[in-house]
């Protein structure tokens, strides 16, 4: 059988494994996904692309160490060109896994070389930018996410980071000029309206901050929460 056919025959086995193993992990049914996708990739050589979704699957899972073994697979295939998509994604990844595991300075080289490969990709300059501010580096952080509004000025992602960036250096005023048009849109998320309220906690602003918070916590919650924005605050340089 030629390497085509042999690529087609994998296909054919194991397209609907993928596609279940896509929408399971759409549906947050990670366990399921990643099952999924081990049993598609075990046959054969696996397709590098594959490769990085069950990494990207397993960071989702809280397994970044197992996700970060998978992307040094996906980076030391000898068929993967340095210029591809599922090199830059296995780079992205990393970047993704060592962040989550609370290891900046390591994710930040690979975000690095990722933006490298790819100066205007959105998550990578977002990515970069959320591990510049747990370094320190706000300023930084913030001309990250402000080139990628240059170029989109409704990514979500970039604004919401933004915003909480801005607040974290004492730009309150700012923040929320960002934040709150999100947080009132009808497509917002329960983590959008709660990042309004932690930048009315870091404000001072009590009355604010709970009733944002009130829209998805419960009231002993949000009483806890708030005693965390004071907790923050006291801790801040003036």
């Amino acid at each position: 059988m030629s390497p085509a056919a042999q690529a087609q025959a994998l296909q054919d086995e194991f397209g609907p494994a993928v596609r279940l193993a896509r929408a399971s992990r759409r549906a947050g049914d990670y366990a399921s996904a990643v099952n999924l996708y081990r049993s598609a990739v075990s046959a054969g050589t696996p397709d590098p692309s594959l490769l990085v979704e069950l990494g990207d699957t397993l960071v989702e899972a809280g397994s970044p160490d197992d996700g970060i073994d998978v992307y040094w697979k996906v980076l030391g295939l000898p068929k993967v060109d340095p210029k591809s998509g599922a090199r830059l994604g296995a780079i992205r990844g990393l970047g993704h896994a060592y962040l989550a595991l609370g290891q900046a300075d390591r994710a930040l080289e690979h975000w690095d070389e990722a933006l490298q490969l790819s100066p205007e990709d959105a998550g990578v300059l977002v990515g970069r930018g959320v591990t510049l501010d747990m370094l320190g580096r706000h300023e930084e952080a913030e001309s990250s996410y402000r080139a990628v509004l240059s170029e989109s000025p409704r990514d979500i992602p970039a604004r919401n980071n933004l915003a909480l960036s801005l607040a974290m250096t004492g730009h309150f005023d700012e923040a929320l000029d960002i934040m709150t048009p999100m947080a009132r849109s009808a497509t917002a998320t329960p983590r959008i309206r709660q990042n309004l309220a932690l930048i009315y906690g870091l404000k001072g602003d009590k009355e604010r901050a709970s009733t944002a918070s009130r829209l998805d916590l419960d009231q002993r919650t949000t009483e806890a929460n708030l005693r965390f924005f004071d907790f923050v605050r006291a801790g801040r340089p003036n």
